[in-house]
Order: C-alpha cells, then structure tokens, then sequence
C-alpha cells in the first residue's frame, strides 16, 4: 500500500509542482539605465527590443544594454507604441514617431509641426492606440487620429 500511495503523490504531485514554474525576471534600477526616476510606458518591437517612456526621454533596451534618446522638447515621454519600424511617442505638447536614419541614429518627427496642428494649453498625450489602419494619439480632452 505505501509503494502505490508513493506512486500517485510522483504520477500526481510532481508534474503539478514543477508545471507552476515562474519565468526569469530581473529587475532594473535607475543606475542601470542612467535615466529618470519614473517610467510611463511600454512597447516592443520585432527584434525584442524594448522602448519605454521615461521622465528624460525614450529608454531602449536591446535585451543587454540600455541607451537613452532624450526628446527634443527635453519633456517627459508619457505614451510609446511600436508599429512596424516606428516608435510613436506622445508628451507635452508633441507627438510624433522616432526612426531609425541611414546611420542607424534614431531621430524624432513630430506630426504637431509636420501637420501644424494646434494644441490646448498644456496638452500631455498620455495613450496611443491603434485601430484598424488609424493611430490615435489621447490626451485628457481630445483624441487625434493619423492615417
């Protein structure tokens, strides 16, 4: 009787233990990535690589180092959506999308300036989304939408 009861809790216990496995995580601190002290967003790309809204700009993490592109406007980055090969980034009166140049460099393109939109007073973009073939780009009071 005890060879069976052995037995059921290997055939039982076991698998159910070691199925309940956690990934690997690992945490970052301000040192690691010699940025600002809060982060806002997230987004990944195809390449894993990893982009995040931060107080001094957008982190990138290429899964072994981290490099800051600080935003032209010296802003804090709210909102970051990956789509295909562009980073959309929305913050204190801009939004627009980073880009890699021939060099490899990413550069910023503001879509406010390209398409001279006027803003409210103070307008943060905290959420972008996308639906079907459009972008949008919120803030508290409005919602942009770019095709």
């Amino acid at each position: 009787m005890r060879i069976v009861s052995f037995f059921l809790v290997l055939v039982f216990y076991i698998p159910s233990v070691l199925g309940q496995a956690l990934p690997p995580i690992q945490n970052f601190g301000i040192s690691d990535y010699s940025a600002g002290s809060q982060n806002w967003s997230i987004s990944q790309n195809s390449s894993k690589h990893i982009f995040v809204g931060n107080n001094k700009g957008l982190l990138e993490f290429n899964g072994a180092r981290w490099k800051l592109h600080p935003s032209y406007n010296s802003s804090i980055v709210r909102s970051v959506k990956v789509i295909d090969d562009k980073v959309f980034t929305g913050f204190y009166m801009d939004f627009g999308y980073w880009e890699r140049d021939s060099k490899g460099v990413f550069r910023f393109r503001s879509l406010v300036k390209d398409l001279e939109l006027s803003l409210i007073e103070d307008e943060h973009f905290w959420n972008i989304e996308v639906r079907d073939e459009w972008i949008l780009f919120q803030s508290l009071d409005r919602i942009y939408m770019y095709n």
